[in-house]
């Protein structure tokens, strides 16, 4: 199953940030179009006020960073075996720069040391939560690449959590192994008039096997919980759905998204 379109936002060129690389690596894999999105420094360290603040966006005089340049891209592309690339420089409105991107696009790469943690989380925000845009987050630091051999999936029945599964199946479908952490609690919140989403029949319809590891839903020990049980497992891609509270709870009160985002040591594939 192909993933079409890449964004891959960058923090730097040669060398080229870990998004660089592991976009690279997804493109070639799964025969995609990569697009590098230089975001510029002074766009990234600043601190955000409050959930609904706007990353800073520069006046037309102020003076920016050199930044890399597309040939450049395009070179290192090349040499990592991506024939379709696309180049972008993000200056200014990174908000409205992100609403484009995720138009066309199936998927990001995105550093989680690109910004500061508030910052980040508003980032993240406008990706997953505005736009919709599944994205890849990268630890610090990040030293493997695909195609991801163990993939764990959080599951609590939410349809943040369906829709991550849904935005993971082309990873699912390469791995070797798929773990299933379910903490969800029977019923759950759905309607017993609704469609209901069975992760594992889903998968299976698709030809892919899951095993399940049942855990407490307790929300203050889940993020630890499953930290834990993906570093016994050898995961190398956990796949999560975000915000399943509201923004602001996210941010004041955390949560399994912001403990996953603050403290996982693989990379998440997270979905709103």
């Amino acid at each position: 199953m192909p993933v079409a379109n890449i964004v891959a936002f960058l923090t730097s060129g040669t060398p080229w940030s870990p998004a660089a690389a592991m976009g690279a690596s997804l493109a070639s894999h799964y025969g995609s179009v990569l697009t590098g999105c230089y975001v510029d420094p002074c766009l990234r360290d600043l601190s955000v006020p409050d959930v609904e603040s706007t990353i800073h966006t520069p006046g037309r005089g102020e003076v920016l960073f050199d930044t890399p340049s597309a040939p450049d891209f395009m070179l290192f592309a090349s040499q990592n075996r991506v024939a379709k690339t696309n180049w972008a420089v993000v200056q200014a409105d990174v908000e409205g720069a992100i609403t484009q991107l995720a138009a066309w696009h199936d998927l990001a790469v995105v550093e989680s040391d690109m910004m500061q943690a508030n910052e980040l989380l508003t980032f993240l925000t406008h990706l997953l939560w505005t736009s919709r845009l599944p994205c890849i987050l990268l630890p610090k630091p990040c030293t493997g690449l695909p195609p991801f051999e163990c993939i764990v999936v959080g599951w609590n029945g939410s349809p943040q959590a369906t829709r991550a599964i849904h935005a993971a199946l082309p990873f699912l479908l390469d791995a070797k192994e798929v773990w299933i952490m379910d903490g969800a609690d029977g019923e759950g919140d759905v309607d017993a008039d609704l469609p209901r989403f069975d992760p594992f029949r889903f998968l299976a319809q698709h030809g892919v096997t899951a095993r399940r590891r049942r855990f407490d839903s307790d929300a203050a020990i889940v993020g630890g919980a499953l930290i834990w049980e993906a570093q016994q497992l050898r995961a190398d891609l956990f796949v999560l759905g975000a915000f399943s509270h509201s923004r602001l709870r996210e941010r004041v009160a955390g949560g399994v998204f912001r403990c996953m985002l603050e403290n996982s040591k693989i990379p998440l594939l997270l979905q709103h």
